[in-house]
């Protein structure tokens, strides 16, 4: 694990590989931990970066007053790529990190684009579902014994069931991690404000040149269709796809789908 200076501020991430950049975004309340079962074998072909965007995991909250938005997001993921001497990336995001890496690609930062189950497609007078706020308490109150906890496997399955359709295949220590991650979130309520009211409504600032994969689970339970998965708000020439037997995490539940879809997406911007 390493930092990186973003603003005064450091985000943590790590990196794998070599190759092209490609930068993986999480979502609410979760950290860089998510990516580990696909980071691998992307770092085959790509320099993967795996980060912690502020107030998650072990990179501190930005200070200010105000809700943070994806908007807000971007911004420090360009920052970071500034620091790290990369023009533009590979991205990859989930929930609310798909939004976020939508924001970076109409702020010309991208290369390609995999928004896996992206937040942000509903209509602004929506709100995000109770469950997020649900899950992030129940972490708050098992802290102390949430290693325990994942240990059972019955209870493991049962508890990843809102986010997975395949729950009883998490490992261990990615639900450990996961849950941990939730705990910790100290930027949760300033992301969850940041987005609530609000869309993704910058499609036409995406370039053509620009690849852009949205997929999400047939069974997302999260952000669930119609309501929560509005095709309008996609960039016309995006690509949608549907994951079946999938949640809201498909590098959970569908992993060598998931790093098939990244790898097609990524290609397409290197024939294009």
């Amino acid at each position: 694990m390493s930092h990186t200076s973003v603003l005064g501020h450091a985000l943590a991430r790590d990196v794998l590989g070599s190759g092209p950049p490609l930068v993986f975004v999480h979502g609410l309340s979760a950290s860089r931990r998510a990516w580990d079962l696909i980071a691998h074998e992307l770092a085959e072909e790509f320099t993967t970066y795996a980060i912690d965007l502020p107030g998650h995991g072990e990179s501190p909250h930005l200070a200010s007053s105000t809700p943070t938005t994806p908007q807000d997001l971007a911004r420090a993921l360009g920052d970071f790529l500034d620091s790290e001497n990369i023009d533009k990336a590979h991205f990859v995001g989930n929930s609310m990190g798909g939004w976020t890496v939508l924001e970076a690609a109409a702020n010309g930062r991208a290369i390609s684009v995999t928004a896996l189950c992206p937040a942000g497609f509903w209509r602004p007078t929506q709100r995000p579902t109770k469950s997020l706020s649900s899950t992030h308490r129940a972490a708050l109150l098992t802290k102390p014994i949430i290693p325990a906890i994942m240990r059972i496997r019955p209870l493991r399955t049962a508890l990843f069931r809102t986010g997975m359709e395949r729950s009883s295949t998490v490992p261990y220590v990615i639900a450990r991690d996961a849950a941990l991650a939730q705990a910790y979130a100290e930027g949760f309520d300033s992301c969850l404000a940041g987005m609530t009211g609000h869309n993704f409504a910058r499609a036409a600032d995406i370039p053509h040149d620009v690849p852009v994969t949205i997929a999400f689970g047939d069974n997302d339970r999260i952000l669930p269709a119609p309501r929560f998965q509005v095709h309008d708000y996609a960039p016309d020439h995006a690509r949608w796809e549907v994951l079946w037997r999938c949640g809201h995490a498909p590098m959970w539940d569908v992993p060598s789908l998931t790093t098939q879809l990244i790898r097609e997406t990524a290609a397409s911007a290197r024939t294009l």
